[in-house]
Formats: C-alpha cells, sequence, structure tokens
C-alpha cells in the first residue's frame, strides 16, 4: 500500500515493525514499561492474549501511529481513528485487516486510555461470506502421496484427520499422542483451552516411527535445527504437494481442517461433537460448516 497522509496533508511513512523487535516482545521484568508499544504488548499479556494476536495487534498500533505522527494516540479524537481506518480501505487494505485494526485501537482506546465504549464509536467492516475452498477426501490423499518427505506426509494426513490448526501441530509434543486411544491432546490452543481429538488408525504406524522412542516432551514434528518446525514450514509443504498433485485452488493447513469438519458432518456426526474436537467456542463456527439439519444418531469415525 502507499504511504497514508496524516489529516493535515503532509505524508507519512509507515512504521516498519520488526517481529523480533524488543518493543513487541513481553518484557522479562516484572516492571511494567512506559514506552508505548512495550506496555501495549504487556498489558495484552497480562490478559493472555495469543502471542499471534499480540504481535498482529502490535502492527496494528505501528501503523496507526506512524499515520498519526505528530499527535500522540492519546491526543487523537474519534474523528481521526475513523479518518485512519477510512484511509486504509482506501489504500486497499482488506476488510480483516480494517476489522483487526478495529480491535487493536480499541483495545489501546478503552482498556489502556479509559475511553467509555460509548465514546469509541468506530463501525466495524461488515464482513466478507466466502466459501472456503475444501479438498475431497481422494484430493488430500493424492497430496499425501506426492510428498516424498516421510515426516511432511504425515503431519499433512495428522492435520486432516484430527482437524488441527498449524500452529497446534507445530506445538505438539511426543507426550501429547495416545495411540492407545487412538487420541491427541492438544494443549493451550486458541482459547487457552485444551482438548482431545481424534487420531485415525491410518497414522498409527508413521507416528509410532515418527515418535520413537523419544522423550515426551521433545517436539513430535523436529525440524533440522532440533527445535519445532515453524508455521512456514507446514504452509509452504502443504502448498507444494497440492501443487503436485494437480489442484488448482488455493490450499493451506487450515484448507485441510475445513475438510476434517466437513467430511465428518457428511458422514453424519453430531455438529456439538464436531464444535468440541475442532475447540470453537462458540457453536455458530462451527455451522459455517452446513446447512444440514443435525442428526439425532452418529457414529463418530476419523474421516481419515
Amino acid at each position: 500500500m502507499d504511504r497514508p497522509k496524516h489529516p493535515g496533508g503532509a505524508a507519512v511513512p509507515w512504521p516498519a515493525p520488526s517481529p523480533s523487535s524488543k518493543a513487541d516482545r513481553p518484557s522479562t521484568s516484572r516492571t511494567l514499561s512506559s514506552g508505548l508499544f512495550e506496555r501495549y504488548a504487556q498489558e495484552l499479556e497480562l490478559r493472555h492474549y495469543a502471542a499471534a494476536t499480540i504481535k498482529s495487534y502490535s502492527t496494528c498500533l505501528r501503523r496507526f501511529v506512524g499515520w498519526l505522527r505528530p499527535t500522540h494516540p492519546r491526543e487523537a479524537t474519534e474523528e481521526m481513528v475513523r479518518a485512519y481506518l477510512l484511509d486504509l480501505f482506501e489504500l486497499g487494505a482488506s476488510r480483516s485487516l480494517v476489522s483487526q485494526s478495529v480491535s487493536a485501537l480499541q483495545f489501546l482506546y478503552i482498556r489502556l486510555y479509559g475511553w467509555d465504549i460509548s465514546r469509541f464509536d468506530v463501525p466495524r467492516p461488515r464482513g466478507e461470506r466466502h466459501l472456503p475452498f475444501v479438498p475431497t477426501r481422494a484430493q488430500i490423499l493424492e497430496m499425501a502421496g506426492a510428498l516424498t518427505n516421510r515426516k511432511h506426509r504425515t503431519a499433512l494426513l495428522l492435520i486432516y484427520c484430527s482437524g488441527l490448526r498449524v500452529s497446534e501441530l507445530t506445538a505438539l509434543q511426543v507426550g501429547d499422542v495416545n495411540l492407545v486411544r487412538q487420541v491427541l491432546r492438544v494443549r493451550q490452543a486458541k482459547g487457552r483451552k485444551d482438548r482431545l481429538t481424534l487420531v485415525s488408525e491410518r497414522v498409527i504406524p508413521a507416528l509410532e516411527e515418527q515418535m520413537g522412542d523419544r522423550p515426551r516432551h521433545e517436539p513430535l514434528f523436529l525440524s533440522g535445527a532440533g527445535g519445532a518446525w515453524s508455521t512456514r514450514t507446514v504452509q509452504q509443504f502443504v502448498r507444494r504437494s497440492a501443487k503436485k498433485a494437480g489442484i488448482a485452488e488455493r490450499v493451506t493447513p487450515h484448507s485441510l481442517r475445513h475438510a476434517f469438519a466437513t467430511h465428518l458432518l457428511e458422514a453424519g456426526t453430531d455438529l456439538r461433537i464436531i464444535q468440541e474436537l475442532l475447540g470453537h467456542a462458540d457453536i455458530r463456527t462451527t455451522t459455517r460448516y452446513t446447512h444440514m439439519r443435525d442428526p439425532h444418531r452418529f457414529v463418530i469415525r476419523s474421516p481419515l
């Protein structure tokens, strides 16, 4: 996007937030910072926001501060906030980015600066309704078959058969896998909640090989450097496998999670059970997968 302009007309460069900058990392000391960016991140951490949310909100705040200069955010008016969000739209920002910016600034002004909620009268953009691409079971098996790396193949099938988010896959430890009960323990997922989900019999031999006799607290999928995989690593091999399988649509790890839920619904699994397996706090989030009525009886099995 081009550089936005301050309401006064002067062009102000975007800030250049660094994901690894000290200002965006929670402080290791017990003293709350007086600096805006670090204090903002600390307050988010105190309220148990996820690390990814702290990073994205901090980035949104830095953009706003760069646009607002030389005015300090504390001195900004409601009209300035609305003008900034309008500029984001005009510069081509997506609805999701604008909505995220609303949330980030709402936290700043209501939680940190004590504005009354009625004062923060900032409209949130209406959500776009797009049906996500859901690969078929056959397509997913073709994707897995296209991968020559056995760890990548195992991980791809595990995302699908267990309905994992990519961040949940990379956080898995050896001790989170219970092959006897055929379940995975997903620790401190979105919303800071633990849950159990399914493991297909089909991936058990590969998981046994992957686990070996390693300590319980080691990452299930180790990188070449010995640590856990990054989410980017997973995104890359999922995208590569879809291309090799000849799938024209954009496929992400979350597409496999969509497939998990959709295929369970098609098999007659109760929507409430799928909600628990996916870790959705609100059933309305789960209902986007179907317009079908909930079945009265079901047999729960992994779609793989």
